[in-house]
Formats: structure tokens, sequence, C-alpha cells
């Protein structure tokens, strides 16, 4: 019991000094951008292209394409992959453009053997690119009109060859708003934004929802051929970036690789339910943990005991009457205490921070679901029709 009651103790110190770490975090304007930054346009601005994969993108290719096309960057066009949808996504994406000639539509043809579906079309859309610069957006993303200005600003401003962005959440179903915030939180948590942006520290995390790179450095890591075969595409290509040096000897040229947060620059509804939600993170989790059976088993232990545990703990000691009940309770008040503090950052209506153990333990399911899947004793995830591994 001694034990159990220290490890509360040591649990509600954790959860307050996240809060601490995570404000000093999040407001630090070194890794922060928002629609005010790089207000002023470059001069003889480099020409970008915009890159979209869609398969079956119907409900958002809409959205989507608006926003690119209202970005205020003076130089750029737009590739949109129709990666043999069955729903229409193309036709809706030129509607959508109107008579604006910076869209093209080309049709993809399925990945070929060996590629994963995304990059296969990644690949293709920047085959149809002119531009100095490519932009890889996702088809679920709405984009504020100045991002594509304050990424390229961003990227001037730190010598970088490659931007990605953490943008805004967008949740709208109950399985969304339970599993979708939490997450987030615990990718983030996994790969803090100043390790990522340090050359030589070995954290990498990236958002395929939103890359920015220069053709140079694209064309120099091998783009998405490099790394066709990987689920987690986004962040192999940003590890091939910032260890381009590292990997091809010291006379290799050095490129820099840049995260950010830009809550107000870039929107996203990545999933529609629970079970979207689900499927989605379990074909790439496994992979993001370098398909390591020991990364993924810690996360678990760590999703349980910091997340499960101590609501567990409420009810058992309540009902067995034990004084330490207070113990449990300070725990649970300090973890509610810190996902009031980061619903500014990615809003969710309060009552579901009250399900918080459950969000946890949802979350170490898919873990598992994915680790399984990764190791084949489970099937495959299917993904747009498509078999994950």
């Amino acid at each position: 019991m001694t034990a159990l009651v220290l490890l509360l103790r040591l649990l509600t110190a954790y959860w307050l000094i996240r809060i601490v770490v995570t404000k000093a975090r999040m407001v630090k304007a070194e890794f922060a951008v928002d629609p005010s930054s790089h207000p002023d346009l470059q001069s003889d601005p480099p020409t970008v292209t915009v890159c979209v994969p869609a398969r079956d993108e119907a409900d958002v290719i809409e959205g989507c394409v608006r926003s690119v096309l209202a970005q205020e960057w003076p130089t750029f066009d737009f590739v949109l992959v129709d990666d043999n949808s069955d729903d229409g996504t193309g036709d809706l994406a030129r509607a959508a453009a109107g008579d604006d000639p910076r869209l093209r539509v080309v049709a993809g043809e399925g990945p070929p053997e060996g590629w994963m579906g995304k990059a296969s079309a990644c690949h293709r859309a920047q085959q149809e690119a002119s531009g100095d610069w490519l932009l890889f957006v996702d088809a679920d993303v709405t984009l504020h009109p100045r991002a594509l200005a304050v990424a390229m600003g961003a990227a001037a401003e730190r010598d970088a060859d490659m931007v990605s962005w953490i943008g805004g959440l967008r949740t709208e179903s109950f399985g969304e708003r339970l599993l979708l915030p939490y997450i987030a939180d615990l990718l983030l948590i996994s790969a803090p934004f100043a390790k990522v942006n340090d050359p030589v520290d070995d954290h990498t995390l990236a958002n395929g929802q939103f890359i920015l790179i220069s053709r140079r450095a694209y064309d120099l890591v091998g783009g998405h051929e490099a790394i066709r075969e990987s689920v987690v595409d986004d962040v192999s290509l940003a590890r091939a970036v910032k260890f381009h040096r590292h990997l091809h000897g010291p006379d290799a040229p050095r490129l820099r690789f840049t995260l950010l947060h830009a809550f107000d620059l870039m929107q996203v509804r990545m999933y529609t339910s629970l079970r979207e939600v689900w499927t989605g993170f379990a074909k790439n989790m496994y992979a993001a943990s370098k398909r390591s059976v020991a990364v993924m088993l810690s996360g678990i232990g760590y999703v349980l005991v910091s997340s499960v545990l101590p609501f567990v703990l409420v009810a058992a000691f309540a009902a067995a009457g034990s004084p330490h009940v207070v113990d449990a309770a300070a725990t649970c008040v300090a973890i509610l205490l810190f996902r009031a503090y980061t619903r500014r950052f990615q809003p969710v209506p309060f009552p579901y921070l009250l399900l918080h153990p459950v969000s946890a333990a949802l979350t170490a399911g898919i873990m598992l679901d994915s680790t399984l899947r990764g190791l084949g004793v489970l099937a495959p995830v299917r993904w747009k029709g498509r078999p994950v591994r």
C-alpha cells in the first residue's frame, strides 16, 4: 500500500509539472507561428507547387481546394492527384476551383508494388510540379489564407529546407472528441519540439497534413520514392532531411528540418467516427515506434498507469473506505487540471475531460491492436480499401 500511495503522489506531481512544462512549450515563440507572423512577402518570392493527394475525399475536398486557392502568395500552382476515387473527388475539386487555372487535377493510377498509397500519390503530384518549393497538404485540411506565406517566411528565417507544423483539430463526433485530443497530446510528449528541432537529436516528428520542402532538398533525399514503403511517410521524410549529412557523409549538404505549432493557420478534421479514429491510428502507431514491441509495451504501460490507474483506485479506495482515496483523488484532479489547460490548444467540450480514463484505456487498446497487426498476429488494417502493414 505504501508503494501505491507513493506512486499516486508522484503521479500527482508529474501531472502538475506537465502543466508548467506545456505552458512553457506552447507559448515559446521559437516554435510557434500564427497569421501575424512574417508579415512581409519576400522580395522576388520563389515559386511553390501545392500537392494534394486525394482518394475518396468528396466530403472535404471543396474546403481544401478553396483554402489553397485563397493563399496570399503570388507565385504558386496547385496539383491534385485524384487517386482512383470512386466518389467524384476530382470533379468536385474542379467545381470548387471554377475557372482558376492554377489547379490541375491529375489522375492517379494507384500504388505500384512496394509503395504505400499516399507516398505514391505524393510522388505522382511532384512529377507534375514546377515550383522551387513543394507544399504537401492533405485533402482534409483547410488553410488560413496566410498559411503558405507564413511557412515560407519561417523557412527563410530559420534557413530551413523543410517545414512541418501541427495545426488545430476539428472534432465533431463523440469518438473524435473522446480520443483525438488525448492521442494528440500523447504524440506531442513523445517528441518535444525542442528536441525535434535540435539537428543532432534523434527525436523526429512531422505532420504529413502540412509539409513544405524545397525542391532541392526533396531531390537530394530521394523524395517519396526513397520512403515508398513507409507507413509513416511524414516522419520518414523528416528524418531523411534532418539526418542527410549523417547518412551520406560530411561532404553531403547539410539540410535543416523545422517543426512548429500553428494552431490558427491550419484546421483538420482527421476522422469522423470512433471506428475511423481507431483504424487510422492502428495502421501507423506500431510503424511510428520504429516497429519496436518494447516501445509499444512501454507506451501501453505509461497510458494505463498514468491515466487509468488513478481513477480505478479512487473507486477501489472509496469502496473499501480507505483514507488513501484522498491521494487517488488528488492525482485525478491534477490530470483533469492538465486536460483543462490543454483545451485552449485543442478545444473539446468540457464533459469529455471527465472521460479521460476511458480515452486512455481505448488508446492503450489501439496501441495493442497496432502492435498485433504490425507483427502479423492480426490481419493488416485496410485504409480506403487498401491493406496497410
